[in-house]
């Protein structure tokens, strides 16, 4: 037992100092400390229920089979939408941008330490009733857990806020990943730039946990060790780029295919960069290679939009953008100035 624990601690410490430099901005960028005692709570347990098996059970594949069992009790409550799987210690309903209560790992503990010293006890004492005290304290945890459900779990008080900084649009990004928010204007600074004086645009590009509104731009998500790696944009370009097709799109309810040459052309002058230099010339040499002479009409024609686009003068391309703007989200044909 004391050989797992310590194996576990080392593992929660090696964890927590590989990731501490690139850590999020939570509740004072402080590890929980109670879950990980209560995961090793459990861990302890079953080493020790395990053990009281062995003893019954002198069978040598018992410990496979009890890995296996343990695995399926474990796995297969957490899909399910039953209350019982808030006995096991894996399901976390709060996972990313929840807490525990503070009580919820405490009666985990309990729980689960309460059945393994019931189960010891009444093994190895010479009165068997020992083990019903601490019974009674695993099935008063239990029913705890139980009744509680999902309130054992609060909001993240952090992740419901957002942080900006002071450009036109602003660029904004949840409180958990405000550490991301200079690296994020950046790679926006661009697009943001290219924006100055144009009327209709979104107020804000925000990292949202619910759907834009009106005056919102979607950013693309910070996932850890994806988007975002050791505690850096892994590719400020392709952010840019997804940022600019947010703002350039249509939506599920409009016939995109209509206004694809428009779309792309805004999108693309915004973003101006080498990802999005990079994605057009290889649409045109495939088509090439291909020769697919519809293709090639069409990533000409989409050429040609763009470098009219850019042609414009500052003042009269500002008109055209607020024209074009206005025409966000809708799909009438008429309302979306053409090039």
């Amino acid at each position: 037992m004391v050989a797992v624990v310590v194996g576990y601690v080392l593992v929660a410490a090696g964890t927590v100092a590989a990731s501490w430099p690139y850590a999020s901005a939570g509740p004072s960028l402080s590890p929980l400390v109670l879950p990980v005692v209560a995961d090793a709570v459990f861990l302890a347990a079953t080493t020790a229920g395990a053990m009281v098996v062995g003893r019954l059970v002198r069978w040598r594949p018992a410990a496979a089979v009890l890995a296996g069992l343990t695995y399926a009790v474990l796995a297969l409550p957490a899909y399910r939408e039953t209350a019982v799987r808030f006995l096991i210690p894996s399901v976390e309903d709060g996972t990313g941008e929840a807490l525990p209560a503070w009580w919820q790992p405490v009666a985990m503990a309990g729980w689960t330490g309460g059945l393994a010293v019931a189960a010891v006890l009444a093994y190895t004492a010479r009165r068997r009733w020992a083990g019903l005290l601490p019974l009674a304290a695993a099935a008063c945890a239990a029913v705890l857990l139980v009744q509680a459900g999902d309130r054992a779990w609060r909001p993240d008080p952090v992740a419901a806020r957002q942080v900006c900084d002071d450009s036109a649009p602003r660029v904004c990004v949840n409180a958990l990943d405000k550490n991301l928010l200079p690296q994020v204007s950046r790679a926006l600074s661009g697009i943001t730039g290219r924006l100055a004086g144009v009327r209709n645009v979104p107020v804000r590009f925000e990292d949202l946990r619910r759907a834009p509104g009106p005056d919102e731009v979607q950013l693309p998500q910070l996932f850890r060790g994806q988007s975002v790696v050791r505690g850096r944009l892994a590719d400020p370009e392709r952010f840019a780029w997804e940022t600019a097709a947010g703002l350039t799109a249509r939506g599920d309810a409009c016939e995109a295919a209509r206004f694809d040459r428009v779309d792309g052309a805004v999108r693309d002058w915004l973003v101006s960069n080498g990802l999005s230099d990079r994605r057009r010339a290889s649409w045109a040499r495939l088509a090439r290679e291909q020769g697919d002479e519809q293709a090639i009409a069409r990533s000409e024609a989409d050429a040609r939009a763009l470098r009219h686009l850019a042609s414009m003068d500052d003042e009269r391309r500002r008109a055209w953008l607020s024209r074009y703007f206005a025409s966000r989200g809708s799909c009438d044909a008429r309302k979306v100035p053409q090039l």
